[in-house]
């Protein structure tokens, strides 16, 4: 017998010890001809993860007299009560042949076994009723769902999930829910509104009114990174089978042939589970998880993309600007970030990530700023490109041209790059984020941030910069209330592509323009094909720059398929953010409006899976359909 096992009998074998020990209360309740049904004397909750809650149990209370009748006290005891949380909808009169109902969890803080009684009173009488509680709290209790990474996305599948009548685990490697959305992307990308539909939406509202139906809102898809996190915060606290794990990193997975059993985390915890899902932005999980994956760009012959591939080189900006230190000079060397080489031929694969920046959230009211400081060894040759750029653009250059200020609410504003000017990405930095470990990318994430405030700086000092520009910057500040446990910084570097995952079906350029039938759709994209700047180099003493400049896709289906792993590679994990799409399809798929239509079609899924005892490639897509549409998802384009 397995130790599970062992562990079921012996709960059992309390809670028939614990049922005899009330049997001479509940003989006398029963002598005094007690008006109440009850749909159960006992609930065994069997093993439950501690610091979790399960799945609530729900007893049925019944009024078989003759007259109504009124509960007047329903109470927990036993020296287990505070571990099993209570609710009834009983407060009201009962009448005859009517009933209500009390919904009971379980939420062990530790390891043990936890008893309790829940008493049932009627009106003045002392005729009452009891049911006997037991759980187990055990770290090897197998969770139904394990979400890895509190994303948008990751959030999204959780809930899903949970309000689909599963318990759910919430794995997040930072100290902060809400990924990128909670974490400077306050001017959301987005796309026909009326496309989004089910949680996407819900969120937005709840953002909407926060605001009281401010227009500085946008309708709920434009905010402040805290709002963003209290609404995310919100929606996973009204789930009450939905656990949240901070500071929790991936350090392996457990798998038995092609199921995933276990999660282990790098402070040496394991959690057990029946379905994964892997909604971090690197694809850790999968990863981990021995799921086939790439990193870069694709050919443009592989899938048959017009787009695929590497792009013809442009000009940075809007002028040409020599690279060389000394201008003119080859011998002098480079400038700062101009690489020497320049990138494959136009169509041919390579490895190149788009850059990666910060989405800084930053305030015009001196009430709420922190001061834009220069970073350590600060050299302004790093922005020697920026400093020529301003030279040779004059009055032309704005604020806008480097820094794309989007507007928030309350007097803030959201940092993000410019397509082909020198702006807050740094070009080339992100390549070995995909798959470096963490000392790699504590390392990019340090320089990222060490480039961002130079250049906020820069902006704000060199002489070179118009005049009206440097006063513009020197009027903003990190906010106060942003971030507090980091000084007014993001927790998170915005990453816009990792890895990839090569699944059941690939989604590619042709999808995005109606050139395929999917036949299982789960949300609509619509975004633009938006590519960031790959390379920045030296091409015939000109500084030239590398990227796909795309085109806006009109509302395309997403199959469910791009969520699913190769059957023979992973049977219980669904990948909602890193999905199996080439570079081209993914360049408009990595949007957070996006990813959480993906998340929530991956929550409903793994319940499925669960309630069917079937393979995540073998759910039933008219089964996921109807649960998405009754969960208000949009599946088909609107006419």
């Amino acid at each position: 017998m397995t130790s599970y096992g062992k562990l079921q009998v012996h709960s059992m074998n309390l809670l028939i010890v614990l049922t005899l020990l009330l049997s001479p209360f509940c003989s006398h309740a029963a002598s005094l001809a007690s008006p109440l049904q009850l749909s159960s004397s006992s609930i065994d909750f069997g093993q439950v993860l501690p610091s979790t809650q399960s799945v609530p149990r729900f007893i049925t209370v019944k009024n078989t007299g003759a007259s109504s009748i009124t509960l007047t006290n329903i109470s927990i005891s036993g020296p287990g009560s505070s571990l099993f949380k209570i609710s009834a909808n009983c407060d009201r009169g009962v009448p005859v042949d009517q009933g209500c109902s009390i919904q009971i969890a379980f939420a062990p803080k530790s390891e043990g076994i936890a008893t309790a009684t829940v008493s049932i009173r009627v009106g003045s009488s002392n005729s009452s009723q009891s049911v006997a509680l037991i759980g187990q709290g055990s770290p090897k209790a197998i969770v139904d769902v394990i979400v890895y990474g509190a994303t948008p996305a990751g959030i999204m599948a959780a809930i899903e999930s949970a309000q689909n009548g599963k318990q759910v685990l919430l794995l997040e490697p930072t100290g902060h829910v809400g990924g990128m959305v909670s974490n400077g992307l306050g001017y959301s990308d987005g796309y026909d509104l009326e496309a989004v539909g089910g949680l996407p939406r819900t969120f937005y509202r709840k953002i909407y009114s926060y605001y009281g139906g401010s227009p500085a809102s946008n309708g709920g898809h434009t905010f402040e990174p805290h709002v963003a996190e209290q609404v995310f915060d919100s929606m996973i606290k009204s789930n009450s089978s939905l656990s949240v794990l901070l500071n929790k990193s991936i350090s392996s997975v457990r798998k038995n042939g092609t199921n995933l059993t276990a999660l282990v985390t790098t402070d040496e915890h394991t959690y057990y589970g029946k379905e994964f899902i892997d909604a971090s932005y690197t694809g850790d999980l999968m990863e981990k998880a021995g799921v086939s994956y790439t990193v870069g760009r694709e050919s443009a012959t592989q899938y048959d993309e017009s787009l695929g591939g590497v792009s013809v080189p442009i000009q940075l900006s809007a002028v040409a600007i020599d690279p060389y230190v000394v201008p003119g000079d080859p011998h002098s060397g480079l400038l700062a970030h101009v690489g020497i080489h320049d990138p494959q031929k136009p169509g041919s694969a390579d490895s190149a990530v788009m850059a990666y920046n910060y989405r800084l959230c930053i305030s015009s009211d001196p009430g709420n700023q922190i001061h834009l400081l220069p970073p350590v060894n600060y050299d302004p040759a790093e922005f020697e490109i920026l400093g020529r750029e301003a030279v040779l653009l004059g009055s032309q250059l704005k604020l806008r041209s480097v820094i794309g200020p989007g507007a928030l609410p309350n007097r803030k504003f959201d940092l993000n790059n410019v397509a082909e000017m020198f702006s807050t990405d740094e070009i080339g930095e992100s390549f070995a984020y995909p798959e470096g470990g963490s000392i790699v990318r504590h390392k990019i994430e340090a320089e990222q941030k060490h480039y961002m405030q130079g250049l906020l700086y820069f902006l704000s000092t060199d002489t070179r910069i118009p005049q009206t520009v440097r006063t513009q910057v020197q009027a903003l500040g990190l906010c106060k209330d942003e971030f507090t446990d980091n000084g007014g910084w993001p927790h998170q570097i915005y990453v816009r592509e990792a890895r990839r995952m090569i699944g059941e079906y690939v989604e590619t350029q042709k999808d995005l323009e109606l050139k395929t039938t999917i036949p299982d759709p789960i949300g609509l994209g619509g975004y633009a094909v938006d590519d960031h700047l790959n390379y920045l180099f030296n091409k015939d003493h000109e500084i030239n720059i590398e990227f796909n400049r795309g085109f806006i896709p009109p509302l395309y289906p997403i199959s469910y398929r791009i969520l699913t792993p190769q059957e023979s590679q992973a049977t219980n994990l669904l990948v909602p953010v890193d999905v199996s799409a080439s570079h081209i399809a993914y360049d408009s798929l990595r949007v957070e409006v996006t990813y959480m239509i993906m998340g929530q079609a991956a929550g409903a899924a793994a319940a499925l899976a669960i309630d069917n005892n079937t393979s995540v490639q073998n759910v039933d897509y008219q089964e996921l359909s109807k649960v998405l549409v009754s969960d208000k998802a949009i599946l088909i384009a609107p006419r």
